[in-house]
């Protein structure tokens, strides 16, 4: 490893660029990595919170899921209920609309039945507060209250229809708006949807296995996936997140081209002192790790700076944009980034196990 260090130190500003730019592109991945989780989180928070076994969208006709488009009944949700492996049905309805106290702003309103104990168990409020929903009643979360400067016992006007404040519950979010909870009738009245409707999905909490609830999904015109699975659901989720994770794909496949392209330059202009080494005995293998080691040395050094100026940016970040730091949006490109430079470096440096002296050196 010693020639790889002595080349290090002797061209290190030609090092520093490639190291530059190697963390400049961990930094991008690092802050994309994170906003990608973050904006996903804003846009499904609130099914991460209430964690259900199973989703359960009216898919009649051969629909896709969709929030946008599914509407349970009471005749679902009993047959739902009375299920094989079926140990509780929660009707949950979804609405967005407008939120009026002393400003105005966008919110999800979600309905579930009245005196549901729902919220207290899966989302919480601060001091340990019972939330339970109620008829003409509103929990809105801890942004929503400082958005608006509405408090407990406040009249809102929600849809056009007003709401005595209830609670404050922690923040969670449904497709990029802060949620407020109500009971099911209420929500009822806010979609203006038919009296047999009692909401959007429904939330399965049970013990059966997949094929008890598909039989249950076949009888019921419905389906029924699991919380990840749900996501797709969310019109603004999947258009997002695919366009994010594309973006991602093209910073590492950039990350191994240009790490590639370096080590290959500097590979054919280091083929006449590779020779003179072959000529004095160092074998191929021994060259070909020494020239990955040192690729190595280089990848890691950009790639941990990069990841310390994103985590710092990062920190910086979550304060004001829907960011998500944690070591899978900072260690995890980090990794990457190095695998993948340490796959592009053994393309590049594979002509030293190759070189010949006699040829190299100009002989014949």
């Amino acid at each position: 490893m010693f020639l790889g260090i002595r080349d290090i130190v002797f061209a290190k500003g030609r090092f520093a660029l490639i190291a530059s730019v190697v963390g400049l592109i961990t930094l991008l991945l690092v802050m994309l990595t994170g906003l990608t989780g973050g904006l996903g989180s804003q846009n499904t928070k609130v099914l991460e919170d209430i964690n259900a076994d199973r989703w359960v969208f009216d898919t009649s006709g051969g629909a896709e899921i969709s929030f946008s488009n599914s509407s349970i009944t009471a005749e679902q949700a009993d047959a739902w209920a009375t299920g094989s492996g079926v140990d509780a049905v929660t009707p949950v309805g979804v609405i967005q609309g407008n939120l009026e106290a002393e400003t105005s702003m966008g919110v999800a309103v979600v309905g579930v039945p009245a005196d549901s104990d729902l919220v207290t168990q899966k989302v919480g409020a601060s001091g340990g507060a019972v939330l339970t929903p109620r008829d003409g009643e509103l929990i809105i979360s801890s942004q929503i209250a400082a958005d608006t400067s509405a408090d407990v016992g406040d009249t809102v006007t929600v849809s056009g229809q007003e709401l005595t404040v209830a609670g404050i519950s922690n923040d969670t979010f449904y497709s990029h708006t802060p949620v407020a909870w109500t009971s099911t009738a209420t929500w009822q009245s806010l979609a203006h949807v038919p009296a047999d409707t009692v909401g959007t999905v429904l939330a399965i909490k049970g013990t059966g296995d997949s094929a008890d609830y598909e039989q249950l999904a076949s009888a019921t015109n419905t389906s029924a996936v699991s919380t990840r699975d749900a996501f797709a659901g969310l019109s603004a989720y999947s258009s997002e997140n695919k366009s994010l994770v594309t973006m991602q794909g093209f910073l590492y496949g950039i990350s191994a081209l240009v790490t590639v392209s370096f080590l290959t330059v500097w590979t054919i202009q280091r083929t006449r002192d590779i020779a003179v080494l072959r000529a004095l005995g160092a074998s191929g293998s021994y060259l070909l790790k020494d020239a990955l080691f040192q690729a190595a040395v280089v990848l890691a050094t950009g790639a941990l700076a990069g990841a310390l100026l994103g985590w710092a940016l990062g920190l910086v970040a979550s304060g004001t944009v829907p960011f998500q730091l944690d070591a899978s949006t900072v260690l995890v490109p980090a990794v990457g980034i190095w695998v993948l430079g340490i796959a592009g470096a053994l393309i590049a440096v594979r002509r030293v196990a190759k070189t010949d002296p006699l040829l190299a050196l100009g002989g014949n």
